[in-house]
């Protein structure tokens, strides 16, 4: 008899077993490094939100000439805690106007702002006057940003140093940030 050509049962279940695990490993390794790709660019677009937060906040407290927000001087006071948002007297403009930090959601967003009373809407008046009967001024908001994205929460505290801090996620990932701000005129 005449010996036929091909693989055994055996020697089929093999090659079989050995091409699966190739396959398996080879899926697993592409599924890695496509996990690791994605959480590198989200870590990386935390860190340049952060980043970008701060410097911008950074630039404003630099030139301000006071802060509207009463500050904690520190963090660690539970009757007296770190404030969710800043307002301050804007220093790069001619005319009495306020900037307001503020978290909106897990958007951080920048407004710029001018008090008046009603008698009078072309006198700009600070933002803690009252008239006569003791009202507030209205508020005039004259822009309003959205100047970072993905924020859990910020805090500041802190005189002159003033402290920020900031929590971002995105997919999962989380990314703090703890910075020190100097106003040049406080």
């Amino acid at each position: 008899m005449k010996s036929q050509g091909g693989f055994t049962l055996f020697e089929t279940l093999i090659a079989m077993t050995i091409g699966v695990t190739l396959l398996g490993l080879l899926f697993s390794i592409y599924s890695l490094s496509t996990k690791s790709l994605s959480l590198g660019q989200a870590r990386a677009e935390l860190t340049q939100t952060s980043r970008s937060v701060i410097e911008r906040i950074t630039r404003d407290v630099r030139e301000t000439q006071s802060l509207a927000s009463p500050l904690p001087p520190d963090a660690d006071d539970p009757g007296n805690p770190p404030v969710s948002e800043l307002q301050m007297e804007d220093g790069h403009a001619g005319t009495l106007q306020y900037i307001r930090y503020y978290l909106d959601g897990a958007n951080v967003g920048r407004q710029t702002v001018q008090y008046y009373f009603m008698e009078e809407p072309e006198i700009l008046v600070p933002y803690n006057a009252e008239d006569e009967l003791g009202n507030p001024p209205v508020v005039n908001i004259i822009e309003d940003n959205v100047v970072g994205q993905y924020v859990n929460s910020m805090l500041f505290y802190g005189q002159n140093p003033i402290y920020v801090e900031l929590e971002l996620e995105k997919n999962a990932v989380t990314h703090a940030t703890r910075t020190t701000l100097y106003g040049r005129n406080l």
